[in-house]
């Protein structure tokens, strides 16, 4: 009788994938400045992170690294529409701030502000939502409206996209909202960057927080 050979199939444990770090680029310049901001973001060990001086070939290295978010002081603020990637600005002085976020920052922290904070806003900023230290947002949001008007009111459509862009949502988020094309809703996003007389989604969302066109939560 002939023996009926048996194979038994062992499976190897699968390697579960190692998450891809969230990179962070450190912008300034002064070497000390560098080194305690990269020792904060560097206590993170979802972070990786990388330090940049800031120069004349700021610009073009931020381009090569492609860092998901930049943490910058103040003194080196500046090319901040140049930068392809949100920007978070540590500040001493708290009357910069509506001015820093009108350049282009996606948020604004007080130097000493924890780093756990720190943590929470470059990975929110990533997201396109503006941070705004708490101890800041008087001061941004809060100023009178009077000092600027809207070129032409905005379409109750254009409302609910500039409400969703307030929120921190993408394009393709809103238009899955309101059920339109991504399209749809970068002309909408045009038309109320032109009515506002601004240029980028966060000088739009502060603008209208200003206006009082949208609440960003801040009592």
């Amino acid at each position: 009788m002939a023996t009926q050979s048996r194979f038994l199939a062992v499976a190897k444990p699968a390697v579960a994938a190692v998450p891809e770090r969230f990179r962070v680029a450190i912008i300034a310049r002064d070497l000390a400045s560098r080194t305690g901001m990269t020792s904060i973001a560097g206590s993170f060990e979802d972070f990786s992170v990388e330090q940049l001086e800031a120069d004349d070939f700021l610009v073009s290295r931020v381009r090569v690294s492609r860092p998901d978010a930049i943490l910058c002081d103040s003194e080196s603020a500046r090319d901040l529409r140049q930068l392809d990637a949100p920007v978070v600005v540590l500040i001493d002085d708290a009357a910069r701030a509506a001015e820093l976020l009108a350049a282009g920052a996606h948020g604004v922290l007080l130097r000493d502000a924890p780093p756990r904070r720190m943590h929470a806003a470059l990975i929110a900023a990533a997201e396109h939502t503006v941070i705004i230290d708490d101890a800041l947002a008087p001061l941004v949001l809060h100023q009178p409206r009077a000092a600027r008007e809207l070129l032409e009111p905005l379409t109750a459509r254009e409302q609910e996209v500039m409400q969703l862009l307030a929120s921190g949502q993408t394009n393709k988020e809103i238009a899955k909202r309101l059920h339109v094309t991504e399209h749809t809703v970068k002309f909408h996003v045009n038309g109320i960057l032109g009515k506002l007389g601004v240029a980028t989604r966060t000088e739009a969302v502060v603008c209208a927080a200003r206006m009082g066109i949208v609440d960003l939560g801040v009592s």
